[in-house]
């Protein structure tokens, strides 16, 4: 079946703007609310209506995976410019200490990671972040800084455990956060 005409034609530049508005803003107020904060409030923090938010994200979900898209593609930055580093093991050891900082700043990134929402971007995105990981990893194998059988499929396992079993006092804690994503690098350490 084709798509729409709708569906075919570029977003507007205002839409495209109120979009990005929208998710700069839910990223914010998330972040230091957390997820159960109302749509009205992104509204509010972007200057916009609820229905322009609506417009952009059906759901709240939609949202929350706006936000999970955003967070990957920063992600998928650090691991970019690790990739750039002679010394793939002490880069990768840095991009975990970087996302656990992240992840303990944040009080919405766990949720949105864990999002099981069925939105095409969120998939993407999950892809490009596990696809730069492996090639981080393959690097830290090839220069001997990894363990040859490590894969970015343990980095993701290793991460979200620690994400699952942190106790809810220490899910802000930077440092402890920190110890955590040591512990993973010196794991996967050759």
């Amino acid at each position: 079946m084709a798509a729409s005409p709708a569906a075919q034609r570029p977003k507007r530049a205002d839409a495209v703007r109120n979009r990005e508005l929208v998710v700069d803003a839910a990223a914010a107020v998330f972040a230091e609310l957390g997820a159960d904060t109302s749509v009205e409030s992104v509204a509010e923090r972007a200057g916009v209506g609820r229905a322009t938010v609506y417009r952009s994200f059906p759901t709240k979900e939609h949202l929350l995976a706006g936000v999970a898209v955003q967070r990957l593609g920063h992600i998928r930055s650090l691991i970019t410019d690790a990739l750039a580093e002679d010394d793939a093991g002490a880069a990768f050891r840095r991009v975990l200490v970087q996302i656990a900082e992240l992840q303990a700043a944040d009080r919405v990134m766990l949720d949105a990671m864990r999002l099981e929402a069925a939105v095409p971007e969120l998939a993407a995105a999950r892809a490009e972040v596990h696809a730069a990981f492996g090639t981080l990893v393959e690097r830290g194998r090839r220069q001997g800084r990894l363990r040859a059988d490590a894969t970015a499929q343990d980095v993701r396992i290793m991460l979200t455990g620690i994400a699952h079993a942190m106790p809810p006092e220490l899910r802000h804690d930077a440092a402890a956060w920190r110890r955590y994503a040591g512990l993973v690098a010196d794991a996967l350490e050759a």
